[in-house]
């Protein structure tokens, strides 16, 4: 297999990235951070409605403000770098909307996740950046100006969020869209300098080579922290997936970055890793040829690969050499086709190379990390050793990423420390955790039997 691009998706990606600041979501090529809490309705995989003026890509995001709310926000968080230069203006922050109106405000706040929280406004908050739409119904970029800085205190180089606002201080449920989000650089940008593999379709880190381009799923299906980081895939970045029951033969729709085409050689398998929570479940993979000129979109190969095990990472093999020799511009992607399920699922590295395997990965600077016992009835003890003085954040979630509790967040000194986790009042099932040790992430299980 080699996916194939044409030499003007080198050309404009290279102009672009010239005239702007960081590119954390363009919902095709780009996505960098993760994102939070979100108020309305967010669909990040939605076809473009009006594929023109300042923004021709396929895919955008739409938003559904959330009516109920005054100050509706979207969280996306990863650590910046220093931000001396946005607030005397040498660098600034922009977004292309699709709006309902002129004369709208959008407002960007930079924060720091651990001491900002809800109720205790300015705390934590380094700055507010604030534009306004000037049409409706079609596409602009705006350009952010610096308004305040809220917590004065804050560092510059201590900000690991941003809070994205359509229309602040109002109720309404209007429908926005967005794309392109260009903002501070991040501190510590692992794809920086990663070039473009022909053999790996999606691994939602650094090769993020298909646009969806449809979902029936809609807002229930997007990246997030990987949340079991073991087993067949300890990858920090996965895809969550929420079947729609209401359709028989749900699909993900992905095609390659812009004009680009997958050929298939002799031999090729396709690999995808799949966590499912209640094995065994068919998971088809389609590859099909969608042509431009408004034809029928053929099927060149389907294969079917069933789950194998419960509530854990596993590699799924799909042969797809019987079709050597064809091209390919269009994947689907159906979990349980035929039936009417509403399952949860996680997914990831979808690839013509075999996905490597191994041990959960240490975070710099921590050694000898472990949780017991596992499975648990009451008492989880985490134990690690710290080389430096660190920010720590342990936090609980369920199946479906809901925060359960927050079990430490503070500073740890250098050298041996332990948390205990009481589960007593919690159901039994399974769990994950989340380390946070100055902005590196772990996950692990955990499994609660009384």
């Amino acid at each position: 297999m080699k996916i194939v691009y044409t030499t003007i998706l080198f050309v404009l990606f290279f102009a672009f990235g010239l005239g702007a600041q960081t590119i954390w979501d363009n919902f095709e090529d780009t996505r960098k951070g993760t994102y939070g809490f979100i108020s309305g309705t967010f669909i990040p995989y939605f076809e473009n409605p009006d594929p023109s003026g300042v923004n021709t890509s396929q895919v955008a995001a739409s938003y559904n403000r959330n009516p109920g709310e005054l100050f509706d926000v979207i969280i996306l968080d990863g650590q910046m770098t220093d931000l001396s230069d946005y607030l005397s203006g040498a660098k600034t922050l922009s977004i292309d909307v699709w709006s309902p109106a002129p004369g709208r405000t959008v407002q960007i706040t930079l924060e720091n996740s651990i001491l900002a929280e809800p109720a205790n406004f300015p705390t934590g908050r380094h700055s507010v950046y604030l534009a306004t739409t000037s049409t409706s119904m079609a596409w602009e970029t705006l350009t952010f100006a610096f308004d305040n800085q809220p917590d004065a205190l804050m560092a510059n180089d201590n900000v690991d969020r941003i809070v994205l606002l359509f229309d602040p201080n109002t109720y309404n449920g209007d429908q926005w869209y967005w794309d392109n989000l260009s903002a501070p650089e991040l501190a510590d940008d692992t794809c920086d300098g990663v070039s473009v593999s022909g053999e790996i379709i999606m691994d939602f880190e650094c090769q993020q080579n298909v646009n969806f381009t449809f979902s029936q799923s809609g807002i229930n299906f997007r990246r997030i922290l990987n949340p079991d980081q073991s087993g067949a895939n300890t990858s920090d970045y996965v895809a969550m997936y929420i079947r729609n029951g209401e359709e028989e033969d749900d699909v993900i729709i992905a095609r390659p970055n812009v004009t680009g085409i997958i050929n298939i050689l002799s031999g090729d398998i396709i690999y995808l890793n799949v966590w499912d929570p209640g094995a065994p479940t068919n998971v088809r993979v389609s590859l099909q040829s969608n042509p431009d000129d408004g034809n029928a979109v053929t099927e060149i190969i389907g294969v079917d690969a069933m789950t194998t095990a419960s509530n854990t990472w596993e590699t799924l093999t799909y042969d797809v050499s019987s079709v050597a020799g064809s091209t390919v511009n269009q994947i689907v992607i159906l979990f349980d086709p035929g039936n009417f399920t509403a399952d949860e699922y996680y997914w990831d590295n979808l690839s013509f190379t075999e996905p490597t395997t191994s041990t959960v990965e240490q975070l710099k600077g921590v050694n000898n990390f472990i949780a017991y016992p596992n499975p648990t009835q009451e008492i989880t003890t985490f134990e690690y050793d710290l080389n430096i003085s660190s920010e720590v954040n342990l936090t609980i979630y369920d199946l479906t990423g809901k925060p359960i509790e927050t079990v430490f967040n503070g500073t740890k000194n250098p050298g041996h420390q332990k948390i205990n986790w009481n589960a007593g009042a919690i159901a039994n099932g399974i769990y994950f955790y989340t380390l946070s040790i100055n902005g590196q992430i772990a996950s692990g299980k955990l499994t609660i039997i009384k």
